[in-house]
């Protein structure tokens, strides 16, 4: 067991490194070949990992296979900005979004259905083919679009990420991407942690999944940001999530309640993401691919922190640390309201 956490690690490691990296390369040599070859790339080293005979086999390709992945999730959102209204931008980030926050549930219990009647080589092997059907999709069906160079630029993509770390409004935002995907993984967690003396795995299951009922939010963000503007859209995502959790460490002892309120916050969630990548996306200007690899990567570092917190504390103090964080998150969010008009 160890090992194969070890093997996840590598995965993870190497994938945080693949994010920052193709979002400015996607800069320059366009989103479409990033997405569909990367894929590619994806579904090989996918495949490779199911004929893994020994651990340094296995800690290669799947450090192979994170980097490769690393090709979606800023260059799509990239993608958004470049060819997608403002309405239809925002409905399609949401959905990739539903979609990453889906695929923590759903995706282990795919993968265990697959090992159960077959092996787990077969589940490497299934993905593998998925892969690569993304990347038939994403070559034939994506549009391109050839990337204007400034001669000043060339050669040096990641300068980008010192530019935006200097940037005051970009620093905040950044630090508030730190704790959304931070306080999902620890909420979960945590509750877990709560729960699982007092109720069987299916009751288990169950309470914790009703949340995911949250994710249907997306599908109201585009609407919600016009309304709003992008600012307040995400200062009433940060408010919302701060008084669910204050609501839920005042009721801790109710694990059901507990579970109708996590819809609220999953909700919220689901309405923060694609409200931050909008913001940051805009704000990056051009250079929006490195500005999105930089929100990816620092977002996936935020979870690399849960188990500490949620193991170092207990659910009621999680609660009201999380509750406490995204008050300063609004706060931080009002200032910047404050500085710059909607």
């Amino acid at each position: 067991m160890g090992d194969v956490i070890l093997a996840s690690s590598f995965f993870s490691v190497f994938y945080a490194i693949g994010l920052l990296t193709f979002g400015p390369v996607s800069d320059r040599y366009g989103r479409k070949n990033i997405i569909s070859y990367g894929f590619f790339c994806a579904a090989f080293a996918t495949l490779l990992v199911s004929f893994s005979t020994n651990l340094p086999q296995l800690y290669f390709y799947r450090s192979l296979q994170g980097f490769a992945l690393g090709c979606f999730a800023p260059v799509a959102f990239a993608y958004c900005f470049d060819f997608f209204s403002t309405s239809l931008r925002t409905f399609t980030i949401s959905l990739i979004n539903a979609g990453f926050l889906l695929s923590g549930i759903f995706g282990p219990l795919i993968s265990q259905v697959i090992a159960v009647h077959t092996n787990w080589q077969a589940v490497f092997s299934s993905f593998a083919f998925v892969n690569f059907l993304l990347f038939l999709c994403s070559l034939l069906l994506l549009r391109h679009r050839i990337p204007v160079i400034h001669k000043k630029e060339d050669g040096k993509p990641w300068l980008h990420f010192t530019r935006f770390l200097k940037d005051k409004e970009m620093r905040i935002l950044y630090f508030i991407v730190f704790s959304l995907m931070l306080s999902y993984v620890t909420f979960y967690d945590s509750f877990f942690l709560h729960l699982v003396h007092s109720f069987d795995d299916h009751s288990l299951f169950f309470i914790q999944a009703i949340g995911l009922v949250g994710v249907c939010a997306c599908l109201f963000a585009s609407y919600l940001e016009r309304k709003l503007g992008a600012k307040r859209f995400i200062f009433c995502c940060s408010s919302s999530t701060a008084a669910t959790f204050f609501i839920m460490f005042v009721s801790s002892d109710n694990p059901y309640f507990l579970g109708a309120l996590s819809i609220i916050y999953v909700g919220s969630i689901s309405l923060f993401l694609p409200g931050m990548i909008t913001y940051i996306g805009i704000l990056g200007g051009k250079q929006r691919g490195s500005a999105i690899s930089l929100y990816s990567f620092i977002l996936l570092i935020g979870t690399a922190f849960s188990p500490i917190i949620s193991h170092l504390f207990s659910f009621e103090a999680v609660l009201l640390l999380l509750c406490l964080w995204f008050c300063l998150n609004s706060f931080l969010i009002w200032s910047l309201q404050k500085s710059k008009s909607t």
